[in-house]
This record gives structure tokens, C-alpha cells and sequence, in this order.
């Protein structure tokens, strides 16, 4: 009986080491086929989380610039002089050295910051060529109507009215639904008051305020006050 038992396991462990030695089976090619789709898959749900980070951080960044640029300057409008019109309160344009970045170059995003870096930084030509580039080359792009917006603004804080209330006429016809109409809107207003053209500056206040009644372009053009 324990030479039976001894055989048995002898047997046992020469089948355990043959099994060991034997080839590895064959993986079926559909099954290499799955895993490399899973790979691909999961490169690109990478990508795009990469591309929808860079995107967040593209609004921050822009929304950051924003405000350093509003606090390096005065309100650029007061409601009324005491002879009764109106006048720019805007101090005069930053003295620093332009920026001589090729505005052409790189991705959109990069030539997008590139200009709204230099409108910043109060370089308001050297930022009109960069928004320029940006609409002529990306004129689908999701950043093309806030370029639009702050091209008008370059020539708004230049002074500039005429060429401004075109260019934000253009945000309103060409971009019907950006978050900058409002703000479009109020700043053709202004432009229009600078101007001395009272019934087309009503004329923009009323329609601010009928498409946007809740907007904050809206309170601030409530503000204002019209010969």
C-alpha cells in the first residue's frame, strides 16, 4: 500500500513538471486584436482629457489676464463732466517694449495668449495683429469670438470708436450666441456716446437690455447717463 502511494505521487509530480515545461497556448489573434483596440482606446480618452485640462486652463489664464489688465487701469468713463458731456478717464498707454513674438506662430491656443498677453500688457497694436492672424487662420475655432471682442477692445481703449463699434458689430452678426454680446453691446453704446451719436447709443442700451435684461453689461450701462 505505501509503495502504491509513493508511485502515485511520483506520477503526479512528472506530470505537474511536464505541464510546467510545455509550450505557453497559442493567444488567438482575435484576442491580440482586443487588447490593441483597448490600448488605443485608452490613448485616446487620455488625449482628450489632456486637450479638455488645456482648455480649462486656457479660460483661467484668460480670465486672470482679464483682471490684471482692468486693474491696471482707471474706469475709462465717467457718467457726466460738469459741461455736460462726456470724456475719457483712461490714462495713457502703458510704456514698455513690444513684444516681438512671432503672432503667427505655434498652435491656436498659443497665438490666441499671445495677443490677449500683449492687450494685457496695454500693447494694443502689436495685440490687433495677433487677433488678426488668429481670425484669418481659426476662424472656427472656440476662441474666435472672444478674439473678436477683444479686437474691438484694442481699438476702444485706443480711442479709436469708429473702428471699435465695427468690430464689435461684428461679435454680434457673426458670433449670434457668445457670452460677449452684452458686453459688445455696452461698449458700442459707450463708443457711440464718445462719439456724440446719442440716439444710436440708446438704440444699443435697448437692446442690451431687451436680449440681455439680466446681464451685468446690462446694470452697468443703467448707469449711464444720456443727454
Amino acid at each position: 500500500m505505501t509503495t502504491l502511494i509513493y508511485r502515485i505521487i511520483a506520477v503526479t509530480a512528472v506530470t505537474a513538471l511536464l505541464a510546467a515545461c510545455a509550450p505557453p497556448a497559442t493567444v488567438p489573434a482575435s484576442s491580440n486584436l482586443t487588447l490593441e483596440m483597448r490600448r488605443v482606446n485608452s490613448t485616446l480618452s487620455s488625449q482628450e482629457q489632456t486637450i479638455n485640462e488645456l482648455s480649462r486652463r486656457v479660460a483661467e489664464l484668460e480670465s486672470q489676464l482679464q483682471r490684471q489688465a482692468e486693474g491696471l487701469k482707471q474706469p475709462i468713463y465717467v457718467p457726466q463732466t460738469a459741461q455736460g458731456g462726456y470724456q475719457s478717464t483712461s490714462g495713457p498707454q502703458p510704456v514698455g517694449t513690444v513684444s516681438t513674438q512671432g503672432q503667427g506662430e505655434g498652435s491656436p491656443t498659443e497665438v490666441y495668449l499671445q495677443a490677449f498677453g500683449d492687450y494685457a500688457s496695454g500693447h494694443y497694436q502689436t495685440s490687433i495683429h495677433g487677433f488678426e492672424t488668429f481670425l484669418q487662420r481659426y476662424p472656427n475655432n472656440s476662441y474666435a469670438s472672444n478674439a473678436q471682442f477683444w479686437l474691438g477692445d484694442c481699438y476702444f481703449n485706443q480711442q479709436q470708436y469708429s473702428l471699435a463699434i465695427q468690430e464689435f458689430e461684428r461679435v454680434l452678426n457673426d458670433y449670434q450666441s457668445a457670452p460677449k454680446n452684452p458686453d459688445a453691446l455696452l461698449k458700442i453704446a459707450i463708443a457711440q456716446l464718445q462719439l456724440g451719436a446719442t440716439d444710436e447709443a440708446r438704440q444699443a442700451i435697448d437692446t442690451l437690455g431687451q436680449r440681455y435684461p439680466k446681464s451685468t453689461a446690462t446694470q452697468k450701462a443703467q448707469k449711464l447717463t444720456i443727454p
